[in-house]
């Protein structure tokens, strides 16, 4: 945790009272959602979109509260502001309880991720793992699978673990979303129908970029047995943004213009994003 203060329910707190009770079951059991956000050069991303899904979260799983979205977006802002933070990820965690009125808000700053430049030059390696996550289309705190399986990718050497469900479709990362081209079109980027997976942000944005470049993004499943018939595949998170794939298992994946094109697309659609907001850079 990096700041002085982090938020706590409706007020800031010192970071040193930034603890979890021992005895709360609801955090144990993981009867909670969570969000992760990012700050740099002072600007918060798409904070919006974050308080939305983290509110369309906690529906999914039945967790009960009463914070409204102006609550949310107002203690992103006041944290970000207290700590005078720059370059920094936020989480948001919201903790079920016995009643709407005792769930808990957590929000903090922690040191932000910048993966190496390389890794964007020459791609990464990925593993595939047989598991699916509960509940997919919600960020819960759940994450056992997702956790299991990123460090068997870490084990490997992997920069990331795909999950591959019980009929052999992958469907994501354990904290990323996959996209990837077809060998013949130059026009088209498939990803894994959002009902099957975490809508993410980056992952909405960057169809979003795409489309007002040309490019038609498609929701298709994509089985493991599939993978030697495309190219181009990356994967979409909050913190790496594009992070091109270079192998899958011991399958090389070929490059594809595509996926040079998107990293491309993609940064100029976050520069249009922070000159919408604070104006051009002088």
């Amino acid at each position: 945790m990096i700041g002085n203060y982090f938020w706590l329910n409706s007020e800031l707190r010192p970071v040193a009272e930034a603890v979890v009770p021992a005895d709360d079951i609801n955090f144990a059991y993981g009867f909670g959602v969570y969000e992760a956000l990012k700050v740099r050069k002072g600007l918060l991303y798409f904070a919006e979109l974050h308080v939305d899904r983290l509110l369309h979260s906690a529906h999914i799983i039945g967790l009960e509260h009463l914070y409204t979205a102006a609550d949310l977006s107002r203690a992103l802002s006041e944290l970000c502001k207290s700590n005078s933070l720059e370059d920094a990820n936020i989480k948001m965690l919201l903790i079920g309880a016995e009643s709407a009125a005792a769930a808990k808000l957590y929000i903090m700053a922690l040191a932000p991720l910048f993966p190496p430049r390389t890794s964007y030059r020459d791609g990464v390696h990925t593993i595939c793992f047989q598991a699916e996550r509960p509940f997919p289309e919600a960020k819960s705190l759940s994450m056992l699978t997702s956790t299991i399986a990123f460090r068997s990718a870490r084990r490997a050497g992997a920069y990331d673990a795909l999950l591959v469900d019980r009929d052999g479709f992958i469907r994501e990362g354990t904290r990323t979303n996959l996209f990837y081209c077809d060998m013949a079109s130059k026009k088209i980027i498939y990803t894994p129908p959002k009902s099957s997976v975490l809508d993410g942000v980056t992952r909405r944005t960057v169809i979003e970029a795409l489309n007002e470049d040309g490019v038609d993004v498609v929701e298709r499943s994509l089985h493991s047995r599939e993978l030697s018939k495309f190219c181009g595949l990356f994967l979409t998170s909050t913190s790496s943004k594009i992070m091109p794939v270079a192998w899958v298992d011991s399958h090389q994946v070929p490059g594809s213009s595509l996926t040079r094109r998107a990293l491309t697309v993609y940064n100029d659609y976050l520069e249009r994003y922070r000159e919408s907001l604070e104006g051009p850079a002088r």
